[in-house]
């Protein structure tokens, strides 16, 4: 395994790259670039609560909609493989492994990403409950009628829904599974050896879930299972539980959300754009540019995704190209804000060849 291939951080941490890291710099200007839009993000948020007088929710421990699992189960998991892959990792590499300064830069900056995403989905739900608060008219209706417009595409998927439940086991879980699988796996094999796609798809991840939850309030739906409800018994049992809880804010407003939000901080509800799906393909975008070995994995979670989205009536067919748009605009921002990290380390490589006599 090559430590030091194609490492991002050991590029711009350092005028060449060695064994050695420099810690001169705390954060690489892409990540400090970041950290800001974070930060932007958090205050329009705290625009947004003191607008319409709603508070931020201390999160209780709550199971994933659809899933018979703690929400924090999949970050937390993340944090202790990585930890655990990378110890080991550096222990058995026969090569260019990576003295104990950079692989601590490299900890760091991982480590450093992962908790801006945990602090990103924090404001992201908390943005998510206060929807019927900051607009609570509803685009359900025009929403459903394209999807009657639209009925083949729903039959189509429903007939690929069909044949996938014969082979697929618990078929019911794999729509929120699927999503969570190739989250952590995405982290952990971009993380280890070639790192050349890791931070874009970090820095995708956090534009994609700032995005998102901001337009969420320009044309909200709750989703087309107010009008008839898909094969998957799990996910219609969730839809109905977000959909009382969305009623609930509805009714109770910020009030509700002080005194209750945190019991319910993983089940408010939002069918406009589909962020799972927008998530997904980013994963997907950048392990098919990075040649990972997840890449197959990743493209038939996308899929499955797509699908169940639908079908499980989570989505409105008009939801998946939103949230596809939405996922275009975070790549285009990424690639161009890790513009700078790429040709350092396209320098760092060549110089390597060249040391080597290449």
């Amino acid at each position: 395994m090559n430590w030091e291939k194609a490492d991002g951080t050991a590029a711009l941490a350092s005028p060449v790259v060695t064994g050695k890291a420099s810690w001169r710099r705390l954060l690489p200007p892409d990540m400090l670039v970041v950290t800001l839009v974070v930060l932007g993000f958090f205050a329009i948020a705290l625009a947004i609560a003191h607008r319409y007088g709603i508070s931020f929710t201390e999160p209780r421990p709550g199971k994933i909609p659809g899933l018979d699992a703690n929400y924090w189960a999949p970050p937390i998991f993340a944090a202790i493989a990585y930890l655990v892959i990378q110890l080991i990792g550096r222990q058995v590499a026969r090569s260019n492994r990576p003295s104990w300064a950079a692989f601590g830069r490299r900890i760091f900056d991982d480590y450093y990403l992962l908790a801006l995403f945990i602090f990103v989905i924090y404001v992201h739900f908390n943005i998510k409950m206060w929807i019927p608060v900051v607009n609570p008219a509803l685009y359900d209706e025009t929403y459903f009628a394209i999807d009657q417009a639209l009925r083949p595409v729903i039959d189509l998927f429903a007939w690929l829904r069909g044949l996938g439940a014969r082979v697929i086991p618990a078929v019911d879980i794999w729509y929120q599974a699927g999503f969570f699988a190739v989250f952590v796996l995405s982290y952990l094999t971009h993380s280890i050896g070639n790192r050349r796609w890791h931070y874009h798809n970090m820095i995708g991840l956090l534009l994609i879930e700032m995005i998102g939850p901001l337009s969420y309030l320009f044309a909200p739906a709750v989703g087309p299972f107010i009008y008839e409800q898909g094969p998957n018994a799990m996910a219609t049992n969730a839809e109905l539980t977000m959909y009382e809880v969305y009623k609930q804010v509805l009714a109770g407003g910020a009030a509700w959300v002080s005194e209750h939000g945190g019991q319910y901080f993983a089940q408010p509800l939002a069918a406009m754009p589909s962020l799972h799906v927008g998530a997904t393909f980013v994963i997907v975008y950048y392990a098919v540019k990075a040649r990972q070995w997840v890449s197959p994995l990743a493209v038939l979670a996308f899929a499955w995704i797509v699908i169940e989205s639908v079908v499980a009536r989570w989505h409105y067919v008009i939801d998946l190209p939103v949230g596809l748009l939405l996922a275009a605009i975070a790549i285009l921002l990424t690639n161009r804000l890790c513009r700078g990290r790429q040709i350092e380390i396209d320098r760092a490589a060549g110089l390597a060849h060249a040391a080597r006599g290449g």
